[in-house]
């Protein structure tokens, strides 16, 4: 005599798994809809925060007097600004503070001022996806002072690393809801 058991449906196949992959699902696809505009202004704010501190570093060069500024005053404020140089463009006379040695080429430009909430998202993408490092050229009007426009020469690996350290943590957030 053989003995059937009766058909029960594993737990794969169960409707309450069923739900919990779908709500897990979307709240995913919310975290990504949340996660993207988020990651996009955190891009922004780190390069905003660039230029309010290369603006920071030429005050410190700007008061000292006669101009005479020793190479290893501007080495250290380049060192903790990380940049390899700075312009500081005034109504009145613009200003250079370089690195001793020759500032890579300018792969990108990154206007602070015209761009739009899609088009900061891309360039976070767009950040996100590379592989090598790139030299960015970022524009933009000084915090304190916007008839002030400040250019600095940074790498973008750093930035890229901060994002991903970002995501992480969103990631991990979102693990948890």
């Amino acid at each position: 005599m053989s003995e059937t058991q009766p058909h029960r449906p594993g737990f794969l196949k169960s409707l309450s798994f069923r739900l919990l992959l779908l709500t897990m699902f979307f709240v995913m696809l919310a975290e990504f809809l949340i996660w993207t505009p988020s990651v996009a202004r955190y891009r922004k704010v780190y390069l905003e925060e660039t230029i309010a501190r290369a603006h920071l570093s030429m005050l410190a060069i700007e008061i000292v007097p006669e101009k005479k500024v020793e190479k290893n005053l501007e080495e250290a404020l380049l060192f903790h600004t990380e940049a390899y140089g700075i312009v500081l463009n005034r109504p009145d006379r613009r200003m250079l503070m370089v690195s001793k040695d020759m500032p890579p080429k300018v792969d990108l430009t990154v206007d602070l001022r015209q761009d739009t909430f899609f088009g900061w998202i891309r360039q976070a993408f767009s950040t996100l996806s590379q592989n090598e490092n790139r030299i960015l050229c970022v524009v933009g009007p000084s915090p304190k002072d916007p008839k002030v426009m400040v250019e600095v020469l940074i790498n973008e690996a750093p930035m890229r690393a901060a994002m991903f350290d970002y995501s992480g943590r969103i990631l991990n957030l979102s693990i948890v809801i």
